[in-house]
C-alpha cells in the first residue's frame, strides 16, 4: 500500500479523519476564517503547526494565529487568557496536545474544535472532532503525519510539506534511516521521502546524533537536521550562556521553516546543514545554539555513565540515571537534553547485561521539582503506564499540588512533579512501583494470581502476551 493509497483508507475507515475533512470544508464556506492553532513544543508539534497553517491557508484564505506554549495539555486558563489578547476565532485547532476528556470544555469559547493526535488517549473529549489513530488502540505515530495525511486528502501538498513531516516523524523517533526500520504506521510515507528526498537518506561516516541509538561511526541527513532544528528549540535557555536575544526556541524553529518555504529553499538539494541553515539570520542562531548544544551533550554524557541496576522485569533491565541537566536545562520542565544523552545508553546496556531489551529511568532534579523520564522498553514494559501510575500515586499524596502529571508512549514518557513535593516522596513511589512490577509479572508467569494483582497488572500493561 503506497502512501496515497494509506491516506484514501485512513479516510474511509476512520471517522475522525472523516469528520476533520468535513469541518474544514463546511468552514470553507466563511469568508477568511479565523483559526487558532496550539501545537506542542517540540519538533512533532512544530511541525505539525507548520503543515496545518498552510493547509488553512492555502486551503481556506485563514487567518491562523499559531501559539506554542511549554507545556504539554491546553488548559482552559491558557486558552481564555489567549481570546482576551486575540479575539474571537472561527475553529481552535489542538495539534500533537493530547487527548483529554475536559477539552470538550473549550467548545463555550469556540463553536468548533478540532483535535489531531497520536497519544494514547488520557480521556475522551465526545463533542470535539477528533483525529487520533491511537484513539482506540496504541498507534506509533506521529501528530505531523496525521496533519499531513489530511493536508494530502484536501491537497496538494508541496516538498515543504512533505520535508516537515518527515522533519517531525524524526522528532518523535518513529523511523530510523540508518537502520533502514520504521513503525507500520508511517512507513507507506517514509517510502515515499526516501525516494522524493534522497540526499537526506544516504548513509554517511560521520558523528552519531541523538537519533543513532545503534552504531557509533554513522548518521544521515535527516537526523543530522532533526538534531540541529532539536537543538533550536532549547535557544532562548541559552540568552544568558551565549549572549544572545532569542525570545523563544520553539517559534524560531517555527519561523525558520516558514522562512525557508518562502525563500523557496529546495529539501530534495540539501547536502549538508550548512546548506538547511543557509545564511539566514535565524539559521545563523540555530548554529551557534547547536555549538552549545554539543558542549553539554559531551558533559551530560559523563553523567550518564553512572546508571544503577534496579531489577529485570519479563526480560526488561531496569536502569535509573540519577543526574542534572546541563546547567541552562535546569529550568526546563520538559525533556531538554539529559533523556537523549541517556538514550544513547540502551543498547550497550542490553548487551552488556544480556537483557532482551532495556528501560531506562532518568530521574532529574530541577529548579521547580523533579522531572522523570523513561526510555526503551521494547514494547514488553510501558513507559506512559509507569509514568502515570508514578504521577496518579503522587496526586493522591499530594491532592493539594497541581504540579504533578505524567503519561507518554509506551517506549517515552514523562512525569513531572513540582515543588514542595520532597524528592524523597518521588523516589520512593518510582522504587516502589519498581518492585511491584516485579512481583506481579512473577505471579503472572507462575499463574498465581489474584483478582487485585490482575487489575493491576492490566494497569500496567503487564498482562499483554501472557
Amino acid at each position: 500500500m503506497n502512501y496515497e493509497e494509506q491516506v484514501q483508507r485512513f479516510f474511509e475507515t476512520d471517522p475522525g479523519f472523516a469528520s476533520a475533512v468535513e469541518l474544514l470544508e463546511k468552514l470553507n464556506e466563511l469568508k477568511r476564517p479565523r483559526v487558532l492553532n496550539f501545537s506542542h513544543h517540540d519538533l512533532d508539534g512544530i511541525t505539525s503547526a507548520f503543515i496545518v497553517r498552510r493547509l488553512l491557508e492555502r486551503y481556506l484564505d485563514a487567518e491562523v494565529v499559531t501559539k506554542l506554549p511549554p507545556y504539554f495539555k491546553l488548559w482552559e486558563g491558557a486558552l481564555g487568557e489567549t481570546l482576551e489578547g486575540e479575539g474571537s476565532f472561527d475553529l481552535l485547532l489542538l495539534t500533537d496536545k493530547g487527548m483529554f476528556g475536559y477539552y470538550d470544555d473549550f467548545l463555550k469559547y469556540i463553536e468548533r474544535v478540532l483535535i489531531i493526535d497520536h497519544h494514547p488517549p488520557d480521556g475522551r473529549p465526545k463533542r470535539c472532532t477528533v483525529v487520533n489513530p491511537s484513539a482506540d488502540r496504541s498507534v506509533p505515530a506521529a501528530a505531523s503525519l496525521v496533519c499531513h495525511m489530511l493536508a494530502t486528502k484536501l491537497g496538494p501538498t508541496d516538498d515543504y510539506d512533505d520535508f516537515a513531516a518527515l522533519i517531525g516523524c524524526r522528532g518523535d523517533f518513529t523511523f530510523d534511516p540508518v537502520q533502514k526500520t520504521s513503525v507500520e504506521f508511517v512507513r507507506p510515507f517514509i517510502e515515499r521521502a526516501r525516494e522524493k528526498f534522497a540526499r537526506a537518506f544516504e548513509i554517511r561516516l560521520e558523528h552519531p546524533t541523538m537519533f543513532d541509538l545503534v552504531g557509533s561511526d554513522r548518521t544521515v541527513l535527516i537526523n543530522q537536521i532533526g538534531e540541529v532544528l532539536h537543538a533550536g528549540c532549547l535557544a532562548h535557555l541559552y540568552n544568558q550562556t551565549l549572549g544572545i536575544d532569542i525570545s523563544y526556541g520553539p517559534e524560531l524553529v517555527f519561523d525558520f521553516l516558514l522562512e525557508a518555504a518562502k525563500r523557496g529553499d529546495q529539501p530534495a538539494e540539501f547536502r549538508t546543514i550548512a546548506d538547511v541553515l543557509g545564511r539566514m539570520l535565524k539559521g545563523q542562531m540555530l548554529s551557534r545554539v547547536f555549538e552549545q548544544y554539543k558542549s553539554d551533550w559531551k558533559l551530560l554524557s559523563k553523567r550518564a555513565e553512572n546508571t544503577v541496576f534496579l531489577d529485570e522485569v519479563r526480560g526488561v533491565g531496569i536502569y535509573m540515571l540519577f543526574a542534572e541537566e546541563a546547567p541552562a536545562m535546569r529550568v526546563a520542565q520538559f525533556p531538554a537534553i539529559l533523556p537523549f544523552v541517556a538514550s544513547t545508553r540502551l543498547d550497550g546496556l542490553k548487551l552488556t547485561g544480556g537483557h532482551s531489551h532495556v528501560i531506562m529511568i532518568i530521574f532529574c532534579p530541577k529548579e521547580r521539582g523533579v522531572h522523570i523520564s523513561m526510555r526503551g522498553g521494547g514494547g514488553a514494559l510501558d513507559c506512559g503506564a509507569m509514568c502515570s501510575q508514578v504521577a496518579g500515586h503522587l496526586q493522591e499524596l499530594y491532592p493539594e499540588r497541581e504540579g504533578i502529571g505524567g503519561g507518554g508512549h509506551d517506549r517515552a514518557a514523562e512525569c513531572i512533579v513540582d515543588k514542595p513535593v520532597p524528592m524523597y516522596a518521588v523516589m520512593h513511589e518510582l522504587l516502589a512501583l519498581v518492585q511491584e512490577m516485579g512481583r506481579l509479572a512473577k505471579a503472572l508467569e507462575s499463574g498465581e494470581v489474584t483478582q487485585e494483582d490482575a487489575e493491576r497488572a492490566k494497569s500496567l500493561g503487564l498482562d499483554r502476551n501472557f
